[in-house]
């Protein structure tokens, strides 16, 4: 009897370290399992498109909007709005669904800002920055009136 007694005993303890020990394996592998699906994410895709700025052309469009032209290039949210148009074929907004990010506001003195947007399927971001440039006030005649220029855009694919 005394062994049948010893027998239930080590028996019980042997259940109970299993269980403790499939406790442990499962609060570990839930653990690791966000470590491993964080790398198994494939980073993005990112394609960026630095402009080179022909001054003579930009001062040709400023002449041309100052003499009453193309009033929508005097509208940054107009300006990335066009250019996205020719990024993203599947882009039709009129400016209105672009978010504003500000690249570098107060060491800009304002005259930068970046407009991001992404299609309903999510995988892709746009960003488009535009600029307008100070030497271009004596043509323009008021701050207001300068004309934006897009001088970089950014593609990330998410796949």
């Amino acid at each position: 009897m005394g062994t049948k007694r010893s027998e239930k005993k080590i028996r019980a303890g042997v259940m109970r370290a299993f269980g403790i020990g499939v406790v442990g394996v499962l609060a570990g592998a839930m653990t690791l399992v966000p470590l491993a699906a964080a790398g198994a994410v494939r980073e993005e895709d990112r394609i960026t498109n630095d402009r080179n700025i022909n001054r003579s052309e930009v001062e040709n469009l400023q002449r041309w909007v100052s003499s009453g032209h193309a009033d929508w290039c005097k509208d940054a949210r107009l300006v990335a709005a066009e250019e996205l148009w020719r990024l993203a074929a599947e882009y039709s907004g009129d400016g209105f669904d672009l978010n504003a990010i500000s690249a570098e506001p107060i060491a800009n003195g304002g005259n930068r800002v970046t407009y991001e947007w992404a299609p309903m399927d999510g995988r892709a971001l746009y960003r488009v920055t535009v600029e307008r440039f100070d030497w271009l006030l004596p043509i323009a005649k008021d701050s207001e009136s300068i004309v934006w220029v897009p001088t970089s855009t950014e593609i990330r694919i998410h796949e």
